[in-house]
């Protein structure tokens, strides 16, 4: 069996940092093997740890906006119910045209995509199980977060795709891409209100012309109040959903157009 020498750089690379587990998920057609973080809640102990040692250290708690939680090293449920819609949906990226079949909670719209593949965005990737299988269905994919170790785990995730992936360390809040892109993907990235106010301009900024924001939402109560506050922001609101083996309740997919 031949070995990977990038797969194996880079799992040995964050192997001596975390543990690792891989699993194989089944998303609608495709098999994707991915590699995530054994124990999510021992990455966030460390942190924890490290900054009630530094608070020893300078006497000062830093602000809780100022931490860099590890919220990246969680496999979310919205990612998967993300991922299984974007396979389910319909003809494949590489076609030239993304056909959304009708779901649950929808009327079914098609977006044929000039040029082809599309050039698709996953923000605040985290490990980067939805932007793996938007470029496994044929796009050009941004994976984008602020922690580097995601961005690591994602460029291992997608290696079987590698010639049509790159990464970018990215403050939503602060930088632009200068870029647009045809889709752009955030698998529960609403949970913080504070955070619409610099999530909106930017889909705004970086969105192509009849492209489309694809956001996966849990149930969360501010998933609730982000309807009506988008919708009074200009953008058209249309809900899907994707049932994913863990919650009793699907995952809500918000697909916003300007």
């Amino acid at each position: 069996m031949t070995v990977d020498p990038q797969r194996a750089r880079l799992e040995a690379r964050l192997g001596r940092r975390y543990e690792l587990t891989r699993r194989r998920l089944d998303i609608g057609k495709l098999s994707i093997d991915f590699t995530c973080v054994a124990n999510p809640d021992r990455v966030l102990d460390e942190v924890a740890e490290e900054e009630d040692r530094l608070e020893r250290i300078s006497g000062v708690r830093a602000p809780a906006d100022q931490l860099h939680l590890p919220y990246w090293a969680e496999l979310w449920d919205s990612a998967i119910g993300m991922g299984r819609w974007l396979a389910d949906a319909g003809e494949k990226l590489e076609s030239g045209k993304w056909r959304m079949e009708e779901a649950a909670c929808a009327p079914s719209t098609i977006r044929d995509f000039q040029p082809s593949p599309p050039n698709v965005l996953d923000l605040g990737c985290g490990m980067g199980l939805a932007g793996t299988v938007a470029a496994a269905l044929g796009g050009r994919v941004l994976f984008a977060d602020l922690e580097p170790p995601a961005l690591l785990f994602a460029r291992l995730n997608s290696l079987p795709w590698r010639e049509r992936v790159r990464t970018r360390r990215l403050n939503w809040q602060t930088e632009q891409l200068g870029e647009q892109f045809d889709l752009i993907l955030g698998a529960d990235i609403l949970y913080e209100r504070k955070q619409w106010d610099f999530l909106e301009p930017f889909w705004r900024a970086h969105l192509a012309p009849g492209g489309a924001v694809l956001l996966g939402e849990p149930g969360r109560q501010t998933g609730d109040l982000f309807v009506d506050w988008i919708g009074s922001r200009g953008w058209r609101l249309t809900r899907h959903a994707e049932k994913v083996e863990t919650r009793e309740r699907p995952i809500r997919l918000f697909e916003l157009r300007l």
